[in-house]
């Protein structure tokens, strides 16, 4: 997992424009897969199902997750909607440790929090498609490529983890280190908007941009 983080992080970080319908192809993917376990997990399947139950649901999910995924590559907004929500989601994950938003004792304020930039950032991309698409890639990618080394070195608190906690009535405090870990965010979004930003450029001087239309 700690590998396919980093590269996965990396890659969107640095070319979530660049490789925008190849990412919003695995974002597609990945998004149907998990909503499709989810709701199935938390519904219908349970400990003593048939281990071949799980499997079919599993290969259904992913055969709806291509299709998704191609729609979300033909409809190049819609994609871009889903790209920017998931780094509007990976800000409101930084944003409800950093601030500290998880001393409110509330899961429901938990989702609507995230949930709610995630939209915010996903209306935004369809009006401002560029600039949005870069700073949101570049961060949910820095978040990916963060939480990745988290799971090696350690004291990277899961902030589903600390709703969990909170809702049991245990105490949370946030570990120092995270803050450095934040502060790594920062930096490689930072880095990863620039990296975008001078790819765009480069697309532009030659001619061979493929979202001019969209601007």
């Amino acid at each position: 997992m700690c590998i396919v983080f980093l590269l996965l992080g990396l890659l969107i970080s640095m070319a979530g424009r660049k490789l925008f319908k190849v990412i919003v192809f695995i974002a597609g993917v990945l998004l149907v897969v998990s909503l499709v376990l989810l709701i199935f997990y938390t519904t219908f399947l349970k400990s003593n199902t048939a281990s071949w139950v799980g499997w079919v649901v599993l290969a259904g999910s992913v055969l709806l997750g291509l299709l998704i995924g191609c729609l979300f590559v033909k409809i190049i907004k819609l994609g871009a909607f889903v790209i920017a929500a998931w780094g509007g989601f990976s800000l409101g994950l930084l944003l409800y440790e950093a601030l500290p938003l998880y001393k409110i004792d509330s899961q429901v304020f938990f989702w609507c929090f995230c949930i709610g930039l995630a939209l915010v950032c996903g209306v935004l991309a369809i009006c401002l498609f560029d600039h949005v698409l870069i700073l949101t890639t570049a961060l949910a990618g820095a978040y990916l490529f963060v939480a990745g080394i988290g799971l090696v070195a350690g004291h990277f608190q899961n902030p589903f983890t600390i709703v969990t906690e909170r809702m049991n009535g245990t105490v949370v405090s946030i570990d120092p280190v995270f803050y450095a870990y934040m502060a790594g965010v920062l930096v490689m979004w930072v880095l990863g908007a620039v990296v975008q930003y001078r790819h765009r450029k480069q697309q532009n001087d030659v001619g061979h941009d493929p979202y001019n239309r969209l601007k």
